[in-house]
């Protein structure tokens, strides 16, 4: 047994030890002389301790009206035996529209069309087509007490707050319960009550407190300067902690998950000796459609498929001589050795402006600025198309885009390239299938494992000599484009890519700053 007890572990146990029944927390904190607060506090680490247990009740507290009270001391009566009454003296029945019109209910400022039902619940009338029928007996004289005057009566006794559970009369609960909602009657609210039990530990140590055997210590957390000079700490009792019991969890701030995997996306190209390039949010289809070799009929193209701008709805070319290259290119092939798309190229198509629907304009405005081996070059930026959004698609979305030019690239070193860029940004199992992209070939689409299953990730490629040799690039370049979020699906575990951009607050706590 211990020899010492704070304050408040004290006095509860020596108001419990001298209770045969099980008191509320309330008639604790009255017995003990204590706050509510402190009770509770002195009984949850009593329980901790096994020396007491909590148990919580589920209660329904009544309580009197300011009308249920006025008609228990008889200044008043029940609404519905006033609505009766009016009704008896017309004979036993009466429409709603006669009773609008009774001058005793017009005083009382009772609306009959509101008491009808009430009135035909209780069994007094049959309430139909707008009017009263009073019962029989109802009829011949007034009807006996009902539920609602029998709970309002039960209140009365009780202080006019009564906390009733399944054991109580259920008179008093079915009468309360048919005029919920009207509070100047009665009024109905859930409580909660906890009691406080001892085990048989806590029952033992209540009486070595009644007999004086055990005495009360306050408790402190730390020694002060101050309890050193006055000697202070002598009288103390110093709270033991223990070491091993779980902490609060604490989340610090931290920069968003897809902000920081941007930033590792970049970091990754740069440590690989790349550079970053960018190109305008609003470009023109020449260099988002027409200068990767993509025809002006194809269906990508489409209103329903790309944001086009109204103002400015066009934008100049770039040099003469370019255009003349591509436009060759689309109709007949050019000096690429292809056949072209066949068909009459429109300039004041490839002016249109558009929302870029991929940053390979990028790439490919680096191409045409120079041309030259070797170079490796990466972008990332926001992107935009008319999708439909679902669980893996929205309608603008963050996209990374890369190229290499190298006279001795292969397509090998292109998946090794990926598979190390992948490797890096914490994506450790990917994969490779052949596909079709329109302006690479051979094509290859990225999967990662990610959440039991393989999702896809980017698509990637050898730039089609279409796309490169119009801008004086004779040597192979290596190609690819991954949708950001696509990557942080895989990365951090996300099932639909509307939650990276939802403030789920559990989410964003839960994501480590290291993953």
């Amino acid at each position: 047994m211990p020899q010492y007890l704070p304050p408040h572990q004290y006095a509860l146990l020596a108001a419990l030890g001298g209770q045969p029944a099980e008191p509320s927390i309330e008639q604790l904190a009255q017995l003990a002389g204590l706050d509510q607060s402190l009770v509770m506090a002195a009984a949850t680490e009593l329980a901790q301790a096994g020396l007491a247990s909590i148990e919580e009740l589920q209660l329904t507290e009544l309580k009197l009206g300011e009308l249920g009270a006025a008609i228990q001391k008889g200044e008043a009566e029940l609404p519905e035996r006033l609505l009766a009454r009016a009704v008896r003296s017309r004979g036993g029945t009466a429409s709603i529209k006669e009773l609008a019109e009774d001058e005793l209910l017009k005083q009382q400022a009772l609306v009959p069309g509101k008491l009808a039902r009430a009135l035909a619940e209780l069994g007094w009338a049959v309430f139909d087509k707008g009017a009263l029928q009073l019962s029989a007996d109802a009829a011949a004289e007034e009807p006996p007490a009902c539920d609602i005057e029998a709970a309002m009566t039960e209140l009365s006794i009780a202080g006019g707050i009564l906390l009733a559970d399944a054991a109580t009369d259920s008179r008093v609960l079915s009468g309360a319960q048919r005029v919920k909602g009207r509070k100047e009657l009665i009024s109905m609210r859930e409580r909660s009550r906890r009691l406080v039990r001892l085990t048989s530990a806590g029952s033992a140590l209540a009486q070595q407190v009644l007999a004086g055997k055990v005495q009360q210590r306050a408790e402190v957390n730390e020694l002060t300067a101050e309890m050193l000079l006055d000697g202070s700490w002598r009288e103390v009792q110093f709270r033991s902690y223990d070491v091993t019991l779980p902490a609060e969890r604490v989340t610090p701030g931290k920069v968003h998950p897809l902000a920081r995997l941007i930033e590792e996306v970049r970091l990754a190209f740069l440590e690989l000796g790349f550079s970053e390039a960018s190109c305008p949010m609003a470009e023109t289809a020449f260099w988002d459609f027409d200068a990767l070799f993509q025809p002006q009929d194809h269906p990508a193209r489409e209103m329903q498929d790309t944001f086009y701008c109204a103002q400015p709805a066009s934008l100049p070319l770039p040099e003469a001589a370019l255009v003349e290259r591509i436009r060759r290119t689309h109709e007949d092939g050019g000096d690429t050795g292809s056949l072209g798309w066949r068909y009459q190229w429109s300039p004041a198509r490839a002016a249109q402006v558009v929302l870029r629907t991929h940053m390979t304009t990028s790439s490919i405005e680096a191409i045409a600025r120079s041309p030259r081996a070797p170079q490796k070059v990466f972008s990332i930026g926001r992107v935009f198309r008319r999708e439909t959004v679902d669980f893996k698609h929205l309608p603008e979305f963050m996209q990374v885009d890369g190229i290499i030019i190298d006279e001795q690239a292969t397509f090998a070193s292109l998946l090794g390239t990926l598979r190390e860029f992948c490797r890096r940004i914490g994506i450790p199992q990917v994969r490779f299938k052949p596909d079709f992209f329109p302006y690479t070939e051979p094509s290859a689409a990225v999967e990662a494992y990610s959440g039991g299953k393989w999702l896809e990730l980017a698509g990637s490629g050898i730039f089609r000599p279409e796309v490169t040799l119009p801008f004086g690039c004779s040597a192979p370049v290596l190609a690819w484009g991954f949708g950001l979020e696509r990557l942080a699906m895989a990365r951090f575990g996300v099932t639909a890519i509307k939650d990276l951009y939802q403030a789920d607050l559990d989410w964003l706590k839960a994501v480590p700053l290291e993953s």
